[in-house]
């Protein structure tokens, strides 16, 4: 989430729509605390609590939209294989629950949680859902859990031996902690923002349409800031979205056109 990365994403949008033969879009984040297995069991952790307690309400699985969600996921997943070495390896999954208010998240091994209420409640399009689900799948793409952890462990003294459990307490517990990180969580918004409107568009939703769903965010926002604010206004990132709309449809028309016809 620093400089270099989002020049490295730069760089990556540029050349795949300059023609490049494959269309990767992200980044893998390097000098990282912790590895990568230590950080996604405790997302399979989470993942399983999330089950049982989803299961013992009577609230595990989909009712409505089983088949529209598992085809978007599928399309999906496909475009996700293709950004980076390690996206193409993960156990990408898709857990829907209902009734439940659990809204979407995403877990650091690409395990993707939704909830239907969601989807009734927003009244989302496919294309609308698809931006949601992808928004969600960049954060495991971008290994933005195991980013905060790090910088998270940067701010703390450097001569106490932490593990991924250690920080999860601190960041439960230390509210300094979590205030100072702040702009970390909020960059990794912005960037799963991004990533998620153009791995969508690759994988063919119309973007304007994709961009439905932050612009009810914007309409139902009430102005209202939590003290530590993880997430940026929906306004800003509605703007910047929108500014990244023309390069969406550069790699929806990449996609369609053949490829040696690409300029």
């Amino acid at each position: 989430m620093n400089a270099g990365c989002r020049r490295v994403l730069t760089l990556a949008l540029t050349a795949a729509c300059a023609g490049a033969p494959a269309l990767e879009l992200a980044y893998e984040p390097t000098s990282l605390d912790w590895t990568a297995g230590e950080v996604g069991r405790i997302g399979t952790e989470t993942l399983q609590q999330t089950v049982a307690s989803a299961a013992a309400r009577d609230r595990l699985g989909c009712v409505q939209h089983c088949e529209r969600l598992q085809r978007i996921f599928d399309r999906l997943v496909a475009e996700a294989r293709r950004q980076t070495p390690r996206a193409a390896a993960l156990p990408w999954s898709l857990t829907v629950l209902h009734h439940d208010d659990t809204g979407a998240f995403a877990l650091p091994d690409g395990q993707v949680v939704v909830s239907e209420t969601l989807i009734e409640e927003r009244g989302l399009s496919d294309e609308a859902l698809a931006f949601v689900l992808a928004h969600e799948m960049a954060h495991s793409i971008l290994e933005h859990e195991r980013q905060m952890l790090t910088a998270g462990r940067l701010l703390l003294p450097r001569q106490v031996e932490r593990s991924v459990p250690d920080m999860y307490v601190e960041l439960e517990h230390n509210f300094g902690l979590l205030k100072s990180l702040e702009p970390v969580l909020q960059q990794g918004e912005f960037e799963a923002d991004e990533l998620g409107l153009l791995l969508a568009a690759l994988a063919g939703f119309a973007p304007a349409r994709q961009l439905e769903f932050m612009q009810n965010e914007v309409a139902e926002d009430d102005g209202r800031r939590p003290v530590a604010a993880t997430h940026p206004p929906a306004a800003e990132r509605l703007a910047r979205l929108q500014e990244r709309l023309p390069l969406a449809w550069r790699l929806v028309q990449a996609r369609r056109e053949p490829p040696g016809r690409r300029p």
